[in-house]
C-alpha cells in the first residue's frame, strides 16, 4: 500500500471518528441550549409585556407595513381570557446587520416595550440602542428603548422629529424605529380589524 492510500485511509477514519464526537456533543447540548432560548423567549415576552400575563404564540401571519421590515413569531397577550395586546419579534436591517427585536403593542395602539434580541451595531454608537445605563434623556433616565413606552402607532416614529436619536447612530436610530412602527400598525390593526374591538 502506498502512502498516499494509507493516508486516505488514516484521514477517513480520523473524520469519521471526529464526526461522531461531534454528533454526540450536538445530541447533549442540542436541548440544553433550546432550553435556554426557551427560557431567554418567556424573559424576553415578560420584559416587553411586565406582569400577570398569558403568551400564546399567535397560528395567524400579520403582514409588515414596510417591505423592510420582517416578522417571525408572533404572541398574544391575554389577561383574565381576554386580549389585551400583541408580541411581534421583528427583523429590521441595521447599520452593521439585521437588528432583531421584540415589540409589545397594546390594544390600545400604544406601544408597551420594545426588547432588541439580536444586534451588531457598532460598539459606542448603535450598540447603545440597547443599553440600560444610555439615557437619550439623561434629566428623566429614558433610555433608547424606553422613549417607544406609550407612544402611539400613529406617531411619525422619525428619528430628530419624535424620536431622540441615538448620538452618531442615525441609521441604527431609524431602522429601531421603522421596526416599532412596523410592529405597532400591522399588530394594532389585527386587534381592530380581525379580532374585534
Amino acid at each position: 500500500m502506498n502512502k498516499i492510500t494509507k493516508l486516505t485511509i488514516v484521514l477517513g477514519i480520523v473524520s469519521a471518528i471526529a464526526g461522531g464526537v461531534l454528533a454526540g456533543v450536538y445530541q447533549i447540548t442540542a436541548p440544553v441550549i433550546q432550553a435556554q432560548n426557551i427560557k431567554e423567549l418567556h424573559e424576553g415576552l415578560s420584559e416587553v409585556f411586565p406582569g400577570n400575563y398569558k403568551f400564546e404564540e399567535f397560528k395567524g401571519t400579520l403582514k409588515s407595513p414596510d417591505p423592510a421590515v420582517t416578522f417571525g413569531k408572533i404572541y398574544l397577550v391575554k389577561k383574565n381570557g381576554k386580549l389585551v395586546g400583541m408580541i411581534v419579534d421583528v427583523t429590521t436591517p441595521g447599520d452593521q446587520a439585521p437588528i432583531e427585536m421584540l415589540v409589545g403593542v397594546n390594544r390600545n395602539g400604544t406601544i408597551n416595550g420594545v426588547k432588541i434580541l439580536k444586534s451588531l451595531e457598532t460598539p459606542g454608537l448603535g450598540a447603545n440602542a440597547n443599553n440600560p445605563h444610555y439615557y437619550v434623556n439623561k434629566k428623566k433616565k429614558i433610555t433608547f428603548l424606553g422613549q417607544f413606552k406609550g407612544k402611539k402607532i400613529t406617531d411619525p416614529f422619525i428619528p430628530k422629529k419624535d424620536v431622540i436619536a441615538l448620538t452618531g447612530a442615525t441609521i441604527t436610530s431609524t431602522a429601531v424605529s421603522k421596526g416599532v412602527k412596523a410592529a405597532g400598525v400591522a399588530a394594532y390593526n389585527y386587534m381592530t380589524k380581525e379580532a374585534g374591538s
